[in-house]
């Protein structure tokens, strides 16, 4: 099958995608016939040396007519993300041919996504991206939550695939005994990451986090400029002993930082699929996970740590759960590594491919 992707990554080290998304390229152009265009002049110098990746300087025109056979008119076209593709000329190649397409918003038509900058989008919807998202043949979201927090009012024909990952060579085989070591990994955005939310959750019960020695990291970049009025929250509420802040951390250095914590902790408002949890969950890390990480189901299904709905009082209740049942953090360990081995990128690829292949044949019978 000869696939394109169409992506707009300018290989910021904080945004997911960077990492999802060549991920999810590499593996699927071992097993099917691939053109990458980053239809962006930036990128990681790393990703020219990938055979199929091309990008906007190689390729100015940003059509799809222009790159070369059989890419000019690919068996079909994956569009990574949703909102980047305002300015391109693709998109309305995309909407105006007969190209084939389907869509993987990562996490952008939810609900709660839908929330910020409402006006604007709900104007760049009307004019442009509503007809974008229904005539692709399918928008395949990255769990089942994400496709229920988004509905069908965008496309009634979807798909759900997740994002995978590499199965570290080595997992948490010792836990601390006289504290709790929670992290939490991602960018400092309050209100996506609901981070405002951790913060008033272990206030609720700091005098319990105090006597469990119980500490949460967060590390990440400050990409919006709102760690200031974090810190300044954390130090209101007298909670400098309990709630710490870290650089952001990549590679070996985030590796390291999840084998010498005992928790994660992801309280999100809303995400795609986060990689950063499903890599804490591969290194044999149990999880604190709200309804908006999009893990709730599988986490609660599978044992590997506690749920809460997105607010204070019920992320402070599944802390004190996980407090409370420290003394089993071994089994919730031993089955987050078992809920890991389903997001193996192999069989993340081999699913794609099979579904392109349903979705395209299903187009044929019409």
């Amino acid at each position: 099958m000869n696939i394109l992707f169409i992506s707009h990554l300018c290989g910021s080290s904080f945004a997911g995608p960077t990492y999802s998304v060549p991920k999810q390229i590499e593996t699927q152009a071992t097993i099917d016939n691939i053109f990458w265009y980053n239809a962006s002049a930036k990128g990681k110098e790393e990703w020219k040396s990938l055979p199929y990746y091309h990008n906007l300087t190689e390729f100015p025109d940003e059509s799809i007519y222009s790159l070369p056979d059989p890419f000019d008119k690919p068996d079909i076209v994956i569009v990574e993300q949703f909102y980047n593709m305002a300015r391109s000329n693709i998109r309305k190649e995309l909407v105006k041919g007969k190209i084939p397409y389907i869509i993987i918003p990562r996490g952008e038509l939810t609900n709660q996504a839908q929330m910020r900058k409402r006006m604007k989008k709900s104007l760049a919807n009307i004019f442009m991206f509503r007809k974008f998202a229904r005539n692709a043949l399918a928008i395949q979201y990255l769990t089942e939550q994400e496709y229920i927090d988004s509905g069908d009012k965008w496309n009634s024909k979807h798909i759900v695939i997740s994002n995978g990952i590499d199965i570290p060579a080595t997992a948490k085989t010792e836990f601390s005994t006289d504290e709790i070591k929670c992290v939490s990994i991602g960018r400092i955005e309050p209100y996506q990451k609901g981070l405002d939310l951790l913060i008033e959750a272990c206030s609720l019960i700091k005098n319990e986090l105090y006597k469990a020695n119980c500490t949460i990291t967060i590390c990440g970049p400050d990409r919006e400029g709102k760690l200031e009025s974090l810190k300044k929250m954390v130090a209101e509420k007298n909670l400098q002993e309990i709630v710490l802040f870290h650089d952001a951390v990549y590679g070996k250095e985030k590796e390291k930082m999840l084998l010498d914590s005992d928790v994660f902790v992801m309280p999100s408002r809303f995400e795609g699929h986060p990689m950063a949890l499903i890599e804490a969950l591969s290194y044999g890390l149990p999880v604190i996970a709200t309804t908006g990480s999009n893990m709730r189901k599988v986490v609660d299904e599978y044992k590997t740590g506690w749920t809460a709905d997105c607010n204070a009082k019920s992320i402070a209740r599944a802390l004190m759960k996980m407090i409370n049942n420290f003394q089993s953090i071994k089994n919730y360990s031993k089955s987050s590594i078992e809920l890991s081995k389903q997001f193996s990128w192999k069989l993340i690829a081999k699913l794609q491919k099979e579904q392109l292949y349903s979705i395209l044949n299903c187009e044929k019978e019409k």
